[in-house]
């Protein structure tokens, strides 16, 4: 733990990760991936979330919120992710199930989740380390210092899912457009590294 912060439970990294979750791409102008997720297992104890990955370019979390102070304070910390908190409310069952998120009192995502079939197992030991890498540029609170990168890894199974969309203002892309692939993550592994400043 760091010298001068002393909430409970917290951790640097790394982060070992276990939960489930649905994964939404979607292309065009805006290429992204929509992620919610819940987390079983984490640096800071369970907890949700729902973010934005920009695909465009290098990969980078642009809008992210999460359900506790502990997991907020410290992802900005470890790794420069913009999370502000949010309150998450679920209904229904793994795989089928729909899950509202608020912040203040406003609507961010109204969310309708499907999934069928079997899982398969995937692992991103296949994909180019390029492509996994988060770059972070520096947060209000650290201006000055330089970008983050982080390589995630992961491992677990997936089955076909549809997302449904039926309401918020999240990000402008969920409302325009259907994903170009979903999917339902009933369970996985993840290592979210310590992070490594960008070379000048």
């Amino acid at each position: 733990m760091r010298a001068g912060y002393t909430l409970p439970g917290v951790s640097d990294a790394p982060w070992n990760l276990t939960g489930r979750g649905v994964v939404a791409v979607y292309g065009g102008r805006e290429a992204g991936a929509l992620m919610l997720v819940r987390y079983a297992v984490s640096g800071v104890g369970p907890y949700d979330e729902l973010l934005w990955v920009s695909l465009g370019g290098e990969p980078q979390v642009t809008r992210i919120v999460v359900s506790t102070q502990q997991s907020m304070v410290w992802g900005r910390r470890n790794w420069a992710i913009p999370k502000s908190r949010a309150d998450f409310t679920w209904e229904g069952v793994p795989g089928r199930e729909q899950v509202r998120v608020t912040q203040d009192g406003r609507l961010l995502a109204h969310l309708s989740v499907r999934a069928w079939g079997p899982p398969v197992p995937v692992t991103t030991a296949v994909v180019p380390a390029a492509w996994r890498t988060l770059t972070q540029p520096p947060l209000p609170e650290a201006e000055g210092r330089a970008s983050l990168l982080t390589t995630v890894s992961a491992s677990g199974r997936v089955r076909p899912a549809r997302l449904s969309v039926i309401g918020g203002d999240f990000h402008p892309t969920l409302l325009e457009r259907r994903p170009l692939l979903t999917v339902a993550v009933p369970g996985f592994r993840m290592v979210f590294p310590a992070a490594r400043a960008r070379p000048a």
